[in-house]
């Protein structure tokens, strides 16, 4: 097999550093990885151009390119351009041309344009500039050494900049120059099963790889992902490959895999929705509207998902879903009984075919000794035989509790419903 190039990321900004996310790994290692093209490391840097213009020398003396994100903007610290000058010893050169470009962009709003922005028509000498259609900042692409082998480009740090400029531009060059490498990808997503569970069950392939096989598991919010990847001499064996690990992986997790690919939980609740012909209206307290809002993600939503209450109070509860006063008054608002009722009133509210419902204590006060912080309750409601709930225990902050929540309901009515469709 031809060897894999040596590819670094290098996403740049102190902010980075102190908790802002940074999604560009996983976008950009997946979109690689996908062409045989896996990432050999990847660093978060601060704004220090010497510390930058260091990784850069070590990214394509070690290896073939660095792929740099951040620090291309107007500002003080936004010092990539000098960091990459400084690291490859060539001078920046300005091109009235692309400040002309950036004036006319920048005048479409109300402010005047800061002299600042002329930092940004900046370029290294022999770089071909990518245009940014979504901001001021240009990307660059700099190829060098022998048959421009070597490989630097620039990148905007906003993902919304950085992006399409990859995608139109950078990916196709990698893929030119080092081409892409026979291989296959299986993708599968997984849910009401834990990282560490779905680890040991998958162990069969991961402790002992065969050559040219790697693997990746991944956790969210009650979401496992795990990534099997072969790299082999020939397509046609990396995909027959690719098929053997698909089936296994089947064998270790199956009923915990929800989709692969591109599949979202929510879209594939709705695809078992639309196979059954069958519409869901929400109940949702704890989670006020989270539930809703990642139903309603999935293009097409409409045809199945009807609506939903959100019933924070409990005199919501009794007026807007039919919860009897005396059921929560022996029970509370977070109970089983609570949850099934609420299911049961978004149900006949909307008249759809299924209701489903979230109660629970998302905190951080709110809990004492009998229903602590994190505890959630779900609830369903449908035809015959189509009823369920319920009850779970989450840790962590407000917002993870509810995420969990939402995620945990979804699985929930997935388990529940796709039975019977």
């Amino acid at each position: 097999m031809k060897r894999a190039p040596r590819i670094s990321l290098l996403c740049i900004g102190t902010e980075l550093l102190r908790g802002q996310l940074n999604t560009h790994e996983s976008k950009i290692s997946l979109a690689l990885s996908g062409h045989g093209l896996p990432l050999w490391r990847s660093l978060t840097l601060p704004d220090d151009p010497k510390l930058i213009a260091r990784e850069i020398r070590e990214a394509l003396s070690e290896g073939q390119a660095a792929l740099v994100c951040g620090g291309l903007g107007p500002t003080f610290d936004d010092l990539t351009r000098e960091a990459a000058s400084l690291a490859l010893e060539k001078p920046l050169v300005y091109r009235p041309e692309l400040y002309s470009a950036i004036l006319r962009k920048l005048s479409r709003h109300a402010f005047p344009v800061a002299e600042e922005n002329r930092r940004q028509a900046f370029v290294l000498e022999g770089a071909q500039v990518i245009e940014n259609e979504r901001g001021s900042a240009p990307g660059q692409l700099l190829a060098f050494g022998r048959a421009g082998s070597k490989l630097l480009a620039l990148l905007p740090g906003p993902y919304s900049e950085m992006w399409p400029m990859f995608e139109s531009v950078v990916l196709p060059r990698l893929l030119k120059t080092y081409g892409p490498q026979p291989c296959s990808q299986v993708a599968v997503h997984m849910s009401g099963i834990p990282e560490s569970l779905a680890d040991e069950k998958l162990s069969g392939l991961t402790r002992r790889p065969k050559p040219g096989e790697d693997f990746t598991i991944l956790s969210g919010p009650g979401q496992v992902d795990f990534y099997a990847r072969v790299r082999t001499r020939s397509r046609e064996l990396a995909r027959k490959k690719a098929a053997a690990l698909r089936k296994r992986i089947h064998e270790a997790v199956g009923r915990h895999i929800f989709g692969e690919d591109g599949e979202t939980l929510e879209s594939a609740v709705g695809r078992i929705l639309r196979k059954g012909r069958l519409t869901l209206a929400v109940a949702e307290s704890c989670t006020a509207g989270l539930l809703g809002a990642r139903l309603t993600e999935v293009p097409g939503s409409s045809k199945y998902f009807l609506g939903g209450v959100l019933a924070y109070s409990d005199e919501l509860k009794r007026r807007a879903l039919g919860v009897p006063k005396e059921l929560l008054s022996r029970h509370g608002a977070v109970s089983a009984e609570c949850a099934q009722a609420m299911a049961l009133g978004a149900r006949r509210l909307a008249r759809a075919s299924i209701g489903l419902s979230i109660t629970g204590i998302a905190g951080p006060g709110g809990g004492g000794p009998e229903k602590p912080v994190g505890l959630v309750y779900i609830g369903i409601s449908g035809p015959g035989s189509q009823q369920g709930g319920a009850r779970y225990l989450f840790s962590g902050d407000r917002q993870y509790v509810r995420r969990r929540a939402v995620t945990a309901a979804l699985d929930l009515l997935r388990l529940t419903v796709g039975r019977r469709t």
